[in-house]
């Protein structure tokens, strides 16, 4: 059994576990607004992945970003049913923008074929012309019922993030959305808040667009069984078990 197969199981036991333990409960609204889970996404996982530049250099992250990505989270967790269509997607990356010098919810409007170096490796975004299409049929394999959910909500991560459907914040949006897919299918986020994860979430997607799916897909289950695992142990100290 390889272990790809592994993670999976030790996935679906652990969302057995965590569902049996808000038994009887509102477990969908306990569980995604754990303070532990939105602290990590909108506070440690942005630091750990993203350096604070000096003052010199264009704010990739401040705290007012750390305050957006928690709003764009609980816009998450309010509306855990809404559909996830092109509107959706521009909704979160507009509040990712909030008060910063991104211009949220507006496409990219290069016309040309966009370069975009993750680890040394290129990849290339299509012409601005072709966002539109390419987000709708993001947003369409984010709702159909017939994929299996944990590819269905890897690939969508992965998608945005080689669309490059805006001018920043391309990467934040990807995890919200993907997030939001787990979230509305019964399963817990993920948060990459491990200090191996800012070079190792890079390298998966650099992976992924050198066709290797499987170290991407692998990597991103073990990131889910982690976050998971935390989320019983905090679950089992509480007066919730």
């Amino acid at each position: 059994m390889n272990s790809t197969t592994n993670l999976k199981r030790k996935i679906e036991n652990n969302r057995t576990i965590i569902s049996d333990i808000f038994a009887d409960t509102e477990s969908t609204k306990r569980l995604n607004n754990l303070n532990w889970l939105r602290h990590e996404i909108s506070y440690t996982e942005p630091r750990t992945l993203f350096y604070i530049p000096t003052k010199n250099q264009q704010p990739y992250l401040d705290f007012n970003c750390m305050r957006n990505i928690g709003t764009a989270y609980d816009y998450i967790i309010k509306n855990p049913t809404e559909t996830i269509d092109l509107y959706s997607i521009c909704r979160i990356h507009s509040i990712l923008c909030t008060d910063t010098h991104i211009d949220g919810g507006r496409f990219r409007d290069c016309t040309k074929i966009l370069e975009i170096k993750i680890n040394g490796n290129r990849m290339y975004a299509p012409e601005s012309t072709e966002i539109q299409n390419r987000l709708n049929e993001i947003a369409y394999n984010c709702n159909n019922p017939g994929n299996e959910v944990l590819c269905t909500a890897f690939k969508a991560h992965y998608d945005i993030i080689a669309l490059q459907p805006f001018d920043d914040f391309n990467k934040r949006t990807s995890r919200l959305i993907m997030n939001w897919i787990l979230i509305k299918n019964g399963y817990s986020p993920i948060a990459f808040n491990s200090p191996k994860d800012k070079q190792n979430y890079i390298a998966s997607i650099a992976a992924n667009a050198n066709g290797n799916h499987k170290d991407y897909n692998r990597y991103m289950l073990s990131c889910m069984a982690r976050t998971q695992d935390k989320v019983i142990n905090l679950l089992k100290k509480s007066k919730v078990y």
